[in-house]
């Protein structure tokens, strides 16, 4: 029985550790990069396919979206820069957990004596199997929300590089492009891979940043392709309109942050009042049970 119990035990936590490390923010896949820079030509008309993904985890993925009734928040997924298919793959696994847990436990507490009815097993394990679907999705959404908010402060930082590049005299198209090779971040590599994508399709600099702003859902970097489009059509000034639009970018994710501070200050009012009576009940109790003796 001891080989049995170390045995299990040693696959519950290689278990554990390999459901972890799958629910870990992956790093952006240098080919979706690449696939973004040099896309596949396509016609009019057609629709554009996915590149075949390589490896056996993505593969499984590819085929869960060809399932009835199966949805992948893309923009989410664009946020983070993670791919559908490896989404769709953890939710997989995560479902799979959870659908072996309750059954392992019966296994165990049947090692140690402890029996149940062969129906709560296999009830308990279906509903944790539901749950753990969405659990992916629901780690997805606080992921995507940190990164919405990583984006926000890059495209205030880019606003303020195209005014000045716009002040040094350079054309709107050329403003946006030198903007975005100047830093080295996430957000404005993938910026310019957007730019250098719409000048290999011969389109303006502009559509590219609209475009990746429909991907991202990013309204302040469609405001930015919108003005530079009127700058570069009908030649209007726009350096004071960029510099009120990233100072407002700037101003509304202070409140937020703001925001997100109060909250957490409330948060802490009840640890702390906890720890006062817990300590005001230890320095008490001595006298009132003298008292009460």
């Amino acid at each position: 029985m001891i080989t049995w119990l170390v045995v299990t035990g040693c696959l519950a936590g290689l278990g554990l550790a390999l459901f972890v490390a799958e629910l870990r923010p992956s790093p952006p896949e240098l080919g979706v990069a690449l696939e973004r820079l040099h896309p596949d030509p396509a016609l009019p008309g057609e629709a554009v396919t996915d590149r075949e993904p390589d490896g056996a985890y993505e593969a499984l993925g590819r085929r869960l979206r060809n399932f009835p009734g199966v949805t992948v928040p893309q923009r989410e997924l664009a946020l983070v820069g993670r791919s559908p298919e490896r989404h769709l793959a953890q939710k997989l696994l995560s479902a799979l957990l959870g659908l072996v847990a309750f059954p392992y436990v019966a296994f165990m507490g049947s090692l140690v004596g402890v029996s149940m009815p062969v129906l709560v097993p296999a009830v308990a394990s279906l509903a944790l199997a539901a749950g753990m679907w969405f659990l992916p999705d629901l780690l997805l959404r606080s992921q995507a929300a940190e990164a919405r908010v990583d984006h926000l402060h890059a495209v205030a930082a880019y606003l303020e590089l195209v005014a000045l590049e716009r002040a040094g005299d350079r054309g709107p198209a050329e403003a946006l492009l030198s903007a975005a090779r100047v830093g080295q971040g996430p957000v404005l590599r993938r910026i310019s891979l957007a730019l250098d994508r719409a000048l290999l399709d011969r389109r303006p600099p502009w559509d590219g940043l609209s475009d990746l702003a429909s991907e991202l859902g990013l309204t302040p970097l469609q405001d930015l392709a919108d003005t530079m489009r009127m700058a570069g059509t009908d030649g209007a000034a726009v350096y004071k309109t960029l510099r009120a639009r990233a100072a407002n970018l700037r101003g509304e994710l202070l409140s937020d942050e703001l925001a997100r501070a109060n909250v957490v200050s409330e948060r802490m009012v009840l640890p702390g009042t906890a720890l006062v009576m817990v300590f005001t009940l230890l320095v008490g109790f001595p006298a009132v049970s003298r008292m009460m003796q």
